[in-house]
């Protein structure tokens, strides 16, 4: 019982983490390209770390998102390419949180058996039309994110 409680409130301390894999289909191209990686989120810093096929990390702190290439190069992100990523950042938390899912004002949800259908709602609504998260046993396994142009970004938990 000791060890359950531990566990427990090791992850309400630290926050979550998942390893992945991205699968993002390119639509003008009709190419799927595959990522893996881990996504690491407590209250206060999201880190997002893909290892193959290529190394990357991008830090989302506060206000603040950085990217560090395979050189070691840290990136600042400014304008709209911040706030854009920090949405998608925002959305990869949400989704990934079946507890997130149920009660969010971002997004209207409908439910059929395992699978959410969300409709986003407010700024994101013009870059994601539509997500779908199937869930087990009260718990997100995947989603996959619809954009205006066809393309879509799959989220495998590993």
């Amino acid at each position: 019982m000791r060890i359950v409680l531990i566990l427990l409130l090791h992850v309400a301390l630290f926050g979550q983490s998942y390893n992945f894999e991205e699968i993002k289909f390119i639509s003008a191209v009709g190419t799927d390209f595959r990522k893996n990686g881990k996504i690491e989120i407590n209250d206060k810093k999201v880190v997002i770390t893909y290892e193959k096929p290529k190394f990357k990390q991008i830090v989302k702190e506060d206000n603040n998102i950085t990217i560090k290439g395979s050189s070691g190069e840290i990136y600042k992100l400014k304008g709209k390419a911040l706030y854009y990523t920090g949405l998608f950042i925002d959305i990869m938390t949400q989704l990934g949180s079946f507890e997130k899912i149920q009660s969010n004002r971002d997004f209207k949800v409908e439910r059929v058996d395992n699978t959410f259908y969300l409709t986003f709602l407010g700024d994101m609504s013009d870059r994601v039309v539509k997500a779908e998260v199937k869930v087990k046993n009260s718990k997100v396994t995947r989603f996959k994110l619809f954009m205006p142009n066809e393309d879509t970004l799959t989220i495998v938990k590993k």
